[in-house]
């Protein structure tokens, strides 16, 4: 299969299960915890795939990864709570630093 169609096809179920699981988040809390976790799970995805052959990189790693994570509303998230100095850096640093371990762990299982 080739690679765009590998891309859209991840993309087509990552973008909507992201808005799904932030969609839930947000009735329920104030903190964007959905973005959190889909770019920590994303993260750690990704980290798991690393060694994967293009084509599942392709699908997995840039259509459903790519289309899961956010990195535009993480942004929007912050700028938001600017007023809320404590949710801002709680977001901002556990989004970076969750995010980066969940890829080494990722990375390290993957072998």
């Amino acid at each position: 299969m080739n690679a765009p169609l590998l891309v859209a096809l991840g993309a087509f179920v990552g973008a909507p299960l992201r808005y799904y699981i932030d969609h839930q988040f947000r009735r329920r809390f104030s903190f964007p915890g959905g973005i959190l976790l889909v770019n920590i799970a994303g993260s750690f995805l990704l980290g798991l795939i690393s060694k994967a052959s293009s084509e599942t990189l392709a699908h997995v790693g840039i259509g459903f990864a790519g289309a899961f994570t956010t990195w535009s509303a993480f942004a929007l998230d912050l700028n938001k709570d600017l007023r809320h100095p404590r949710r801002f850096l709680a977001n901002m640093f556990a989004t970076l630093i969750l995010g980066i371990l969940a890829a080494g762990l990722g990375r390290m299982l993957a072998g």
